[in-house]
């Protein structure tokens, strides 16, 4: 095994300890992550309820693909299509082009910032 490889192993059983560890008062969570039997949860729980529960029902329009062939569309996903259609007629316009925030990539990108940042939060008193 080289050294690389074990490296990255040990990096996966460090984040899996560290989520482990980490516990989470019922007070501070909403309803459905709720552990009655221990009175809090741990943020392993919590990321895979999350991620069983809410990813699989957020849908980024952006990135699915719209197929455009000598002008006309192809094929198509509505949401994804009026997006475009914004952006187009913001660009005609010679206008400041709209971006909506897509939340959900938002929060994984900020978690995986802090991660690789190393950020240690302040405990509030």
């Amino acid at each position: 095994m080289d050294y690389e490889s074990k490296f990255e192993e040990l990096k996966a059983n460090l984040e899996a300890a560290i989520l482990e560890a980490i516990w989470v008062p019922n007070e501070l969570l909403p309803e459905r992550y709720h552990e009655n039997r221990e009175g809090g949860s741990t943020l392993k729980r919590i990321n895979r309820i999350y991620d069983a529960e809410v990813v699989p029902k957020v849908k980024d329009p952006r990135g699915e693909s719209v197929v455009i062939s000598d002008g006309v569309v192809m094929s198509d996903n509505p949401e994804r299509l009026a997006i475009l259609n914004r952006y187009r007629d913001a660009a005609e316009a010679e206008k400041e082009i709209p971006y909506q925030i897509n939340e959900h990539k938002l929060y994984r990108n900020e978690q995986a910032f802090a991660v690789a940042m190393e950020l240690e939060l302040e405990e509030e008193e």
